[in-house]
């Protein structure tokens, strides 16, 4: 769950490190991958990091309260 918030606060506060994270990780495997639209790519980032946070945030108060 740690990761999962952590993901979510990176892709939403600051999206390029995450599309640069994702692309160091797509040449370790012999690809490139970049935005068509930087704007776009980061307004849908930023909205993916919200969605995880708050899926993440949801699930670890879940299982709090279920102990």
């Amino acid at each position: 769950m740690v990761l999962a918030v952590l993901n979510g606060v990176v892709c939403l506060f600051n999206p390029i490190l995450a599309i640069k994270i994702q692309q160091k990780f797509y040449e370790r495997i012999n690809w490139k991958i970049e935005p068509i639209n930087l704007k776009k790519e980061l307004r849908n980032t930023r909205i993916m990091g919200l969605i995880s946070l708050i899926l993440a945030t949801t699930i670890t108060i879940n299982l709090v309260m279920t102990l």
